[in-house]
């Protein structure tokens, strides 16, 4: 018998929790809980970024944005630092739009409740950390709020805000959304092929990006990138490490503005093909990823096959998924 629904993944822990949501809700359900088990895996993750294309009947084509912004929301610019001094981790701390997002794909498009989307991440997490598990199970049961207020905020506010030279502000927290885009068919250079609306603004180091994908029975596709970071702003009383991806104020220089997102590359892309969506593909730890994909795809579209994959800048691979009209087969899972 010929699967009809497949998952996968460039981490372990995420192709597995997306592979077990698949069983009861639909692609976006898979693609949540395998972010959210790649960040009880990793400390890295959840306070970072992530981008997501979602595709399919009753969907439309939904893009995501989900790279975090830089802080300092609500609050005066700060005198800044010197050329010659030392920045402390703090003020590169920027706000996490992971969880955020997570919620919204779920509430948008998913068909579970964000705590069944949790559950696979619950069980890694206790094993990984307690501290870790708690946020993330006050998450699941909340939603966004759980990171506004009470004591995840005051921790996050703790370590990055104004107290340790931070730009974090409760403002920034409180703002956290990511904004939905539309997408379209790219009609020239790449036929059929849809990418977030903002990949030409993405285009940086991948080097640590992860990839998962998930299609369903009923025609949803859904393909999403995420930071893993190996070191950061380390927040033990949550168990997490924040990703230095926000931009210090220096003095004498123009302050990137709060609320701007911060550099996150997006490898993944969906195809379309006779009206449906038949590939959902992204490139897992390149460092050149965005452009290693643009190949993949213009040798797809020439009539290539997806092996052998071209060659990026480190271990990169393809990650995805492929619909033909006998089964779905996974790519590089």
């Amino acid at each position: 018998m010929m699967a009809d629904t497949a998952a996968a993944a460039s981490v372990t822990e995420s192709a597995s929790a997306a592979r077990e949501l698949l069983a009861r809700g639909n692609a976006a359900d898979a693609v949540v809980a395998g972010v959210a088990a790649a960040a009880a895996a990793s400390a890295t993750v959840l306070l970072g970024s992530v981008q997501i294309l979602i595709g399919g009947i009753g969907s439309g084509l939904l893009a995501f944005d989900g790279r975090s912004r830089q802080p300092g929301r609500g609050a005066p610019r700060p005198r800044g630092f010197l050329v010659d001094e030392v920045i402390p981790e703090a003020a590169r701390v920027a706000a996490p739009l992971v969880p955020a997002t997570l919620a919204t794909a779920i509430a948008s498009v998913g068909s579970v409740s964000l705590h069944r989307a949790f559950r696979p991440a619950l069980e890694i997490a206790r094993a990984k950390s307690p501290e870790r598990a708690t946020v993330l199970e006050a998450f699941s049961r909340r939603g966004a709020p759980a990171l506004v207020e009470g004591f995840v905020a005051n921790e996050l506010l703790a370590f990055a805000g104004r107290a340790t030279r931070g730009l974090l502000t409760t403002d920034d927290l409180r703002s956290m959304r990511p904004k939905i885009a539309r997408c379209h068919e790219r009609s020239h250079d790449l036929p059929g092929v849809i990418m977030v609306p903002w990949f030409a603004d993405a285009d940086c180091d991948a080097s640590n990006t992860q990839v998962v994908a998930a299609m369903d029975a009923r025609g949803m596709v859904a393909v999403a990138c995420f930071e893993a970071p190996h070191e950061g702003v380390e927040i033990r009383t949550l168990g997490l490490v924040a990703p230095k991806s926000a931009a210090p104020v220096m003095r004498g220089k123009t302050r990137v503005p709060p609320g701007v997102p911060r550099p996150s590359a997006a490898p993944i892309a969906l195809r379309m093909s006779r009206g449906a969506v038949d590939l959902a593909i992204g490139i897992a730890a390149s460092a050149d990823g965005q452009s290693v994909l643009c190949t993949l795809l213009q040798g797809l579209a020439a009539g290539a096959t997806l092996t052998p994959i071209p060659a990026g800048r480190g271990s990169g691979r393809a990650v995805g998924l492929l619909r033909t009209d006998r089964a779905v087969r996974a790519i590089g899972s």
